[in-house]
Protein backbone atom coordinates (compact mmCIF):
# COMPACT_ATOMS: atom_id res chain seq x y z
CA UNK A 1 0.00 0.00 0.00
CA UNK A 2 1.38 3.41 -0.97
CA UNK A 3 1.89 5.72 2.02
CA UNK A 4 -0.28 8.85 1.90
CA UNK A 5 1.97 11.86 1.45
CA UNK A 6 1.22 15.39 0.30
CA UNK A 7 3.70 18.16 -0.50
CA UNK A 8 2.05 21.34 0.77
CA UNK A 9 4.80 23.83 -0.03
CA UNK A 10 8.30 24.13 -1.45
CA UNK A 11 10.45 27.18 -0.79
CA UNK A 12 13.69 27.41 -2.73
CA UNK A 13 16.57 29.31 -1.13
CA UNK A 14 20.19 29.55 -2.16
CA UNK A 15 21.10 27.60 0.98
CA UNK A 16 18.66 24.81 0.10
CA UNK A 17 15.00 23.97 -0.30
CA UNK A 18 12.48 23.93 2.55
CA UNK A 19 9.69 21.44 1.91
CA UNK A 20 6.45 21.17 3.89
CA UNK A 21 5.08 17.63 3.79
CA UNK A 22 1.89 16.18 5.24
CA UNK A 23 0.92 12.62 6.03
CA UNK A 24 -1.47 10.69 8.23
CA UNK A 25 0.48 11.76 11.35
CA UNK A 26 0.39 15.49 10.61
CA UNK A 27 2.86 17.77 8.86
CA UNK A 28 6.53 18.63 9.16
CA UNK A 29 9.37 20.41 7.39
CA UNK A 30 12.29 19.02 5.45
CA UNK A 31 15.31 21.29 5.12
CA UNK A 32 17.38 20.08 2.21
CA UNK A 33 21.02 20.86 1.59
CA UNK A 34 20.06 20.85 -2.08
CA UNK A 35 18.26 23.06 -4.54
CA UNK A 36 15.88 22.40 -7.39
CA UNK A 37 12.84 20.34 -8.24
CA UNK A 38 14.83 17.21 -9.08
CA UNK A 39 16.34 17.14 -5.58
CA UNK A 40 12.95 17.84 -4.00
CA UNK A 41 11.35 15.04 -6.00
CA UNK A 42 14.10 12.63 -4.91
CA UNK A 43 13.70 13.65 -1.26
CA UNK A 44 9.95 13.16 -1.39
CA UNK A 45 10.43 9.69 -2.84
CA UNK A 46 12.83 8.89 0.01
CA UNK A 47 10.17 10.01 2.50
CA UNK A 48 7.55 7.90 0.80
CA UNK A 49 9.81 4.83 0.88
CA UNK A 50 10.58 5.36 4.57
CA UNK A 51 6.88 5.67 5.42
CA UNK A 52 6.10 2.48 3.55
CA UNK A 53 8.85 0.77 5.56
CA UNK A 54 7.13 1.77 8.80
CA UNK A 55 8.90 5.01 9.76
CA UNK A 56 7.10 7.88 11.46
CA UNK A 57 6.65 11.08 9.47
CA UNK A 58 9.47 12.77 11.40
CA UNK A 59 11.79 9.82 10.82
CA UNK A 60 10.86 9.78 7.15
CA UNK A 61 11.52 13.51 6.86
CA UNK A 62 15.03 13.01 8.22
CA UNK A 63 15.55 10.32 5.57
CA UNK A 64 14.44 12.82 2.94
CA UNK A 65 16.90 15.38 4.26
CA UNK A 66 19.66 12.86 3.63
CA UNK A 67 19.17 13.14 -0.12
CA UNK A 68 21.99 15.23 -1.53
CA UNK A 69 22.30 17.40 -4.58
CA UNK A 70 21.85 15.81 -7.98
CA UNK A 71 24.71 16.34 -10.46
CA UNK A 72 23.66 18.55 -13.33
CA UNK A 73 20.30 19.44 -11.80
CA UNK A 74 20.56 22.73 -9.89
CA UNK A 75 23.73 21.56 -8.15
CA UNK A 76 25.35 24.50 -6.37
CA UNK A 77 28.99 25.48 -6.14
CA UNK A 78 30.10 28.58 -4.28
CA UNK A 79 33.19 30.23 -5.72
CA UNK A 80 35.96 31.79 -3.68
CA UNK A 81 34.62 35.24 -4.54
CA UNK A 82 31.14 34.47 -3.19
CA UNK A 83 29.26 33.68 -6.40
CA UNK A 84 26.82 30.77 -6.48
CA UNK A 85 27.10 28.69 -9.65
CA UNK A 86 24.07 26.45 -10.25
CA UNK A 87 24.86 23.58 -12.59
CA UNK A 88 21.67 22.55 -14.35
CA UNK A 89 23.33 21.26 -17.50
CA UNK A 90 21.43 17.96 -17.43
CA UNK A 91 18.16 19.84 -17.86
CA UNK A 92 17.55 19.69 -21.60
CA UNK A 93 13.83 19.96 -22.31
CA UNK A 94 11.62 23.04 -22.18
CA UNK A 95 9.76 21.73 -19.12
CA UNK A 96 12.93 21.00 -17.16
CA UNK A 97 14.56 24.33 -17.96
CA UNK A 98 11.41 26.32 -17.17
CA UNK A 99 11.21 24.66 -13.76
CA UNK A 100 14.83 25.49 -13.05
CA UNK A 101 14.38 29.12 -14.05
CA UNK A 102 11.53 29.35 -11.54
CA UNK A 103 13.82 27.87 -8.88
CA UNK A 104 16.46 30.51 -9.67
CA UNK A 105 13.90 33.29 -9.43
CA UNK A 106 12.51 32.01 -6.13
CA UNK A 107 15.93 31.45 -4.56
CA UNK A 108 17.30 34.88 -5.46
CA UNK A 109 14.25 37.10 -5.06
CA UNK A 110 15.17 39.99 -2.80
CA UNK A 111 18.52 38.48 -1.77
CA UNK A 112 20.78 38.17 -4.84
CA UNK A 113 21.18 39.21 -8.45
CA UNK A 114 20.16 36.45 -10.84
CA UNK A 115 21.86 35.38 -14.08
CA UNK A 116 20.65 32.66 -16.44
CA UNK A 117 22.82 31.12 -19.15
CA UNK A 118 20.96 28.85 -21.54
CA UNK A 119 21.69 26.97 -24.72
CA UNK A 120 19.43 25.37 -27.29
CA UNK A 121 16.60 23.20 -26.00
CA UNK A 122 16.06 19.60 -27.01
CA UNK A 123 12.76 20.04 -28.87
CA UNK A 124 10.76 18.39 -31.59
CA UNK A 125 11.01 20.39 -34.81
CA UNK A 126 7.32 21.29 -34.64
CA UNK A 127 7.75 22.64 -31.09
CA UNK A 128 11.11 24.36 -31.48
CA UNK A 129 9.86 27.90 -32.06
CA UNK A 130 7.25 27.84 -29.30
CA UNK A 131 9.57 26.21 -26.76
CA UNK A 132 12.28 28.83 -27.22
CA UNK A 133 9.75 31.65 -27.43
CA UNK A 134 8.14 30.67 -24.14
CA UNK A 135 11.51 30.29 -22.46
CA UNK A 136 12.62 33.80 -23.34
CA UNK A 137 9.33 35.31 -22.25
CA UNK A 138 9.42 33.38 -18.97
CA UNK A 139 12.80 34.89 -18.10
CA UNK A 140 11.22 38.33 -18.34
CA UNK A 141 8.12 37.38 -16.35
CA UNK A 142 10.30 35.92 -13.60
CA UNK A 143 12.34 39.14 -13.60
CA UNK A 144 15.67 37.37 -13.89
CA UNK A 145 18.32 40.05 -14.06
CA UNK A 146 20.50 38.85 -16.92
CA UNK A 147 19.92 36.32 -19.68
CA UNK A 148 22.83 35.05 -21.75
CA UNK A 149 21.86 32.81 -24.66
CA UNK A 150 24.69 30.71 -26.09
CA UNK A 151 24.70 29.80 -29.76
CA UNK A 152 22.54 30.91 -32.65
CA UNK A 153 20.55 27.68 -32.46
CA UNK A 154 18.94 29.20 -29.36
CA UNK A 155 18.70 32.74 -30.72
CA UNK A 156 14.93 32.95 -30.48
CA UNK A 157 15.11 32.66 -26.69
CA UNK A 158 16.98 35.96 -26.67
CA UNK A 159 14.68 37.52 -29.27
CA UNK A 160 11.56 36.52 -27.33
CA UNK A 161 12.90 38.03 -24.13
CA UNK A 162 13.44 41.31 -25.94
CA UNK A 163 9.89 41.25 -27.31
CA UNK A 164 8.14 40.47 -24.03
CA UNK A 165 7.85 44.05 -22.85
CA UNK A 166 8.92 46.02 -19.80
CA UNK A 167 11.88 44.39 -18.09
CA UNK A 168 14.69 45.74 -15.96
CA UNK A 169 16.98 42.93 -17.09
CA UNK A 170 19.05 42.39 -20.21
CA UNK A 171 19.34 39.64 -22.82
CA UNK A 172 22.54 38.86 -24.70
CA UNK A 173 23.10 36.43 -27.55
CA UNK A 174 26.68 35.18 -27.75
CA UNK A 175 28.40 32.85 -30.18
CA UNK A 176 29.99 30.35 -27.83
CA UNK A 177 31.05 29.37 -24.32
CA UNK A 178 34.15 31.59 -24.41
CA UNK A 179 32.01 34.65 -25.11
CA UNK A 180 29.52 33.66 -22.40
CA UNK A 181 32.34 33.30 -19.89
CA UNK A 182 33.77 36.70 -20.78
CA UNK A 183 30.36 38.38 -20.43
CA UNK A 184 29.77 36.76 -17.05
CA UNK A 185 33.17 37.63 -15.64
CA UNK A 186 32.64 41.24 -16.67
CA UNK A 187 29.33 41.41 -14.81
CA UNK A 188 29.43 39.08 -11.81
CA UNK A 189 29.96 40.33 -8.28
CA UNK A 190 30.03 38.64 -4.86
CA UNK A 191 26.59 37.42 -3.84
CA UNK A 192 25.32 36.84 -7.38
CA UNK A 193 23.80 33.55 -8.53
CA UNK A 194 24.22 32.02 -12.00
CA UNK A 195 22.08 29.22 -13.43
CA UNK A 196 23.59 27.34 -16.38
CA UNK A 197 20.95 25.22 -18.09
CA UNK A 198 19.72 23.74 -21.38
CA UNK A 199 22.94 22.00 -22.39
CA UNK A 200 21.50 19.08 -24.33
CA UNK A 201 22.48 20.61 -27.67
CA UNK A 202 24.84 23.40 -26.61
CA UNK A 203 27.94 22.12 -24.74
CA UNK A 204 27.84 24.19 -21.55
CA UNK A 205 29.68 21.81 -19.21
CA UNK A 206 32.94 23.56 -20.03
CA UNK A 207 31.41 26.85 -18.86
CA UNK A 208 30.59 25.28 -15.49
CA UNK A 209 34.15 23.99 -15.24
CA UNK A 210 35.64 27.41 -15.92
CA UNK A 211 33.29 29.23 -13.55
CA UNK A 212 34.00 26.82 -10.71
CA UNK A 213 37.77 26.53 -11.08
CA UNK A 214 38.23 28.43 -7.81
CA UNK A 215 35.79 27.27 -5.17
CA UNK A 216 35.40 28.31 -1.59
Amino acid sequence: MTAALVVDDVEHRLDGAVVTIRGAQGSTLMRLDALGDAAVDAAVEAVRAALEAGATLEEAARAGEGVGEIPGRCRRTRTSDGITIIDDTRATTATEVRRSLKVLADATRGVARSFAVVGELVSEQADWFEDHDQLGRLVVRLDIGQLIVVGHGARHTSTAAGLEGSWDGESLLVDDVDAAYDELRARLAPGDAVLVSAAGVTPLATLIARLTEETA
